[in-house]
């Protein structure tokens, strides 16, 4: 019996310990997003990842507890943590509605949540403007909530999970959708979205806290959560969040570090910022990925020394190799530079006359070992740089140099010595330029990888154009041209040999048929681009009316048809290109009426519209108030407004401004329509040729704005129609009867004339004069100057191009009045005005604001480097003392520099977005200008 009682007891320790030990061992469950990427998801081998995954991960090394991840449904996983099937939540917003149900630990990190609009929607909606557009969200989301408190007007389109939400995005079912911050993991889709919706048009809903969460009930799991989270130290969890977002938590951005004096690649403007091809192929980079960059400027150790001791995040761009190496993490290949041999006097003929003579190079190239090779009867000589030898070339001591073309053809450029030098094309050397991080932040690499995979080869291309003079020496152009094409998509292009393409007879200057009878216009320019490229032919069918041509290219009476909007409906029935051209919609108007800008001020007013175009849809689908009158071709829609039909009429913007000026109708004026204005137009095709689009959207990405540019000023250049034949006789005649009337009229008035009509003239032109002048300085007052910035506005909205506006500050003024007087003062004024005239062209705009403020307007000034030059100038020559009786007088002047359309659409806009960043320049000591 007491063996028994021992051997019972035995067995009740064990079984207890067995008990305690499965207790122990069993895991929190913890439920968790499957797609929320790059906090929440599952990976390509079905595992657990993610932010908040490794933080987890984390917690349960440090707390000593098993943790069992399930992945769900983002709605679902509420539910299975409300019914008690999940012990956890990893990370979730906190909401009114889920703060009812559940508990909620610490924060573990911060997302920021984003409205990303699409690109042909307008850059300044407002939350209240979000009306008339469904807004894409996964259902179940913290998205809906926070919405709903920025706007109760704001409507909803409730997408299961993030992937079937992104796939009606790119199916076009939604304008507007709601998204976390960060990229996709997808590559291709990632590219695709933000193509059609970039991250410059989101807009900010909130920085969101992801806290844990969990059932009400178990308090003792709350402080077990909250404790052990505490316990981990701080760098292991940002470390966690550096390697899968690539930028610690605290930071706003990136830190660039880079060196100066390296034109054209990077230097400094006369704005005293970075400036060149590396610097905005970043800005693009930056555009791409809304992560906002900063530049750090010294030399080239210390910028390589400033990533290193972790002051910078990224070098802009070091020929790192093999020969020359940073210690440093090459992340990515940024350019690769041409280098090539340069004579001075005389071109090179070959290279074996250079045997037994001295070429000079830089110590720190690395081609050098190449260069020997090439070059084994030469003796190279080393200078510290490239002018140096290109001194040493002018004076004899060397034959030739290899140096950057790029560099050296711009430093001679700037030189005026360009054509004393010749480069010698056949000996070329490339040297790799690479953006370079700390081998220690992977993440980061892996960030700036997936920021330059955004990027189109093209893009790439216009800058380099920008920047790069000589064509030879450019690279991505080389990666344009020509297509590459596979065997299969060779053998269909053969077989297709043409396309029948559908074209209205009039609709200047985008389609119309010629006097010769010819398919003419921009679409038939870009069509040849394209044609040419693919090696297909062409088949041009005219129609009369757009809803004629849609129902045939329905139908499939022809193959593909230009300027077609990409609608929802449209795509059941069509296929469509890549976008290939702008195409703004503006409003013809009376002239006696108020400009309209926006939709909104069309309510309760006629609207004629031509019947099919795919505005009709929107504009009745969106609560506008607007009555619409169809109408069969545009000047059908202006003849409405003529004869009071029609309030106003809108079509594409350049057509209307081309119909205007060649039809008579002077009595109606033309603005742009800012909700609209960044639409563009698609080739619509039948869906037989569905493997010709993808062709065909590779041949589109080599229009570039050059080719753009080109097409644009070739037909809206005005021309010249001579008369012909029997009517040249009555022009004639009209002519003569004209001129003799008029020579009969002046005889008569020089004959009646009196002083009277002499004074009255005089009073006329002095009323005009103060009407529309300044009385002390003699240049524009406000009146004539708002009247200059409507002109401007117009002709450059018609025109697509930009111009700047210059709100200048004269500093020092005040003073001169004080100490000696008005009269000195207002002399020195108007003397500071004449010089400022001296540094703009004639068909520019000076115009005094204020007191001591005048206003500058620089028509179609191509870029913003220009017009900073322009206030360069004006700040340089009124840095220099003016004699004001017998007395030397010195002014300050701060400038600030808006763009149109980028700083403002409007007049209102552009002065105040000028006068702000006046006053930021005022504020940083006068003599400087700033610019958006």
């Amino acid at each position: 019996m007491k063996y028994f009682t021992l051997v019972f007891v035995v067995f009740l320790l064990v079984l207890s310990s067995v008990s305690l030990w499965a207790d122990e061992a069993k895991p929190l469950i913890l439920v968790m997003g499957e797609d929320s990427y790059p906090y929440q998801f599952v990976d390509e081998q079905g595992e657990p990842s993610g932010v908040l995954v490794d933080m987890w991960k984390e917690w349960s090394k440090q707390t000593a507890t098993p943790v069992l991840f399930v992945s769900r449904h983002w709605s679902d996983t509420l539910d299975q943590l409300s019914h008690g099937d999940a012990d956890l939540h990893i990370g979730m917003a906190q909401t009114q509605s889920r703060s009812e149900k559940f508990a909620f630990a610490q924060a573990l990190t911060h997302v920021s949540t984003y409205l990303y609009l699409h690109k042909d929607l307008p850059q300044r909606l407002t939350f209240e403007e979000l009306g008339p557009y469904q807004v894409g969200i996964v259902s179940g989301s913290s998205h809906e909530t926070e919405l709903l408190k920025l706007s109760s007007k704001i409507r909803f389109k409730r997408y299961k999970n993030r992937h079937d939400l992104l796939v009606g995005v790119l199916h076009g079912e939604i304008k507007v959708f709601a998204g976390m911050q960060g990229y996709l993991r997808d590559k291709k889709i990632n590219k695709q979205v933000i193509s059609f919706f970039p991250l410059s048009h989101r807009i900010l809903i909130k920085q969101v806290p992801l806290r844990p969460a969990l059932n009400k009930s178990d308090s003792q799991l709350m402080q077990q959560v909250n404790a052990g989270f505490a316990a981990i130290d701080k760098g292991r969890l940002d470390a966690i969040e550096e390697r899968w977002i690539g930028i610690k938590r605290q930071q706003n951005g990136l830190s660039i570090a880079t060196a100066i004096n390296l034109e054209p690649f990077i230097s400094l403007g006369g704005d005293g910022m970075p400036h060149g091809l590396y610097v905005d192929i970043w800005s693009l980079w930056s555009d791409k990925t809304g992560i906002p960059i900063s530049f750090m400027t010294s030399d080239m150790n210390q910028s390589l020394d400033q990533v290193k001791s972790g002051k910078a995040d990224v070098h802009i761009g070091y020929p790192e190799s093999d020969k020359f190496k940073t210690g440093l993490l090459r992340s990515q290949l940024l350019y690769r530079v041409k280098s090539r041999l340069h004579s001075y006097g005389k071109p090179i003929d070959s290279l074996q006359n250079l045997q037994g003579s001295r070429v000079g190079a830089v110590p720190t190239a690395p081609y050098l070992a190449q260069l020997k090779q090439a070059l084994p009867d030469v003796e190279l000589k080393l200078y510290d740089s490239v002018a140096a030898m290109i001194q040493a070339a002018k004076e004899g001591h060397i034959s030739s140099f290899v140096a950057s073309s790029s560099w050296t053809h711009h430093y001679l450029v700037l030189q005026g010595a360009w054509s004393e030098f010749y480069p010698f094309p056949e000996l070329e050397f490339i040297t790799d330029i690479f953006v370079l991080t700390s081998p220690h932040n992977v993440g980061l690499s892996n960030r700036i990888k997936a920021g330059f995979e955004l990027i189109e080869t093209q893009e790439l291309a216009e800058i380099e154009r920008k920047w790069i003079l000589d064509s030879q020496a450019r690279i991505f152009q080389s990666r344009l041209e020509p297509i590459p094409l596979s065997a299969d998509q060779q053998q269909y292009l053969q077989d297709l040999k043409s396309i029948r393409v559908g074209y209205l007879k009039d609709w200047k200057p985008m389609e119309f048929t010629s006097e010769d009878d010819m398919f003419s216009g921009i679409n038939r320019d870009v069509v040849d681009v394209i044609t040419k490229q693919l090696g297909v032919s062409v088949e041009a069918v005219a129609f009369d009316e757009w809803q004629s041509l849609i129902n045939a290219l329905i139908e499939g009476d022809v193959d593909i048809a230009g300027s077609v909007a990409e609608t929802a409906d449209r795509k059941k029935a069509l296929l469509f290109s890549d976008a290939y051209w702008p195409s703004p919609w503006s409003l013809a108007t009376p002239i006696e009426r108020e400009a309209i800008f926006n939709v909104q001020q069309l309510a309760g007013q006629r609207l004629a519209i031509v019947e099919g175009y795919q505005l009709v849809n929107q504009l009745m689908g969106a609560d506008y108030g607007i009555e619409l009158v169809l109408v069969a071709d545009p000047h059908s829609g202006l003849a409405a407004v003529k004869e009071g039909k029609a309030d106003a009429f809108v079509d594409k913007a350049i057509n209307l401004a081309s119909t205007l000026k060649h039809g008579d109708y002077s009595q109606l004026k033309m603005s742009v329509l800012a909700d609209f204005s960044e639409q563009h137009s698609h080739f619509g095709i039948h869906p037989s040729l569905a493997q010709f689009v993808p062709l065909m959207n590779l041949a589109i990405k080599n229009l570039d704005q050059a080719k753009r540019q080109a097409i644009y000023q070739h037909w809206i250049q005005p021309v010249a129609v001579a008369p012909r034949g029997s009517d040249t006789v009555k022009w004639c005649v009209s002519v003569i009867i004209v001129l003799l009337i008029l020579i009969a009229i002046i005889f008569m008035c020089r004959l009646l004339l009196t002083k009277e009509r002499l004074k009255r003239t005089q009073l006329e032109s002095q009323l005009s004069k103060m009407t529309h002048y300044d009385q002390m300085t003699g240049f524009a007052n406000r009146s004539l100057l708002d009247d200059r910035l409507k002109q401007a506005l117009l002709l450059h909205s018609r025109e697509q191009a930009t111009f700047g506006v210059l709100f200048i500050d004269i500093g020092g003024l005040k003073s001169v009045n004080k100490q000696m007087g008005h009269d000195v003062g207002d002399k020195l004024l108007k003397l500071v005005a004449e010089e400022m005239s001296t540094c703009i062209r004639r068909s520019d705009t000076l115009a005094r604001f204020g007191s001591n403020e005048f206003v500058v307007i620089l028509n179609k000034s191509k870029d913003l480097d220009l017009v900073c030059q322009v206030a360069d100038t004006i700040i340089t020559n009124l840095s220099k003392s003016f004699d004001c009786d017998d007395t030397k007088l010195n002014v300050r002047a701060s400038i600030g520099i808006a763009m149109f359309p980028a700083d403002g659409d409007n007049v209102v806009e552009l002065l105040k977005s000028a006068d702000k960043l006046m006053y930021r320049a005022k504020q940083s000591g006068g003599n400087c200008y700033k610019s958006s």
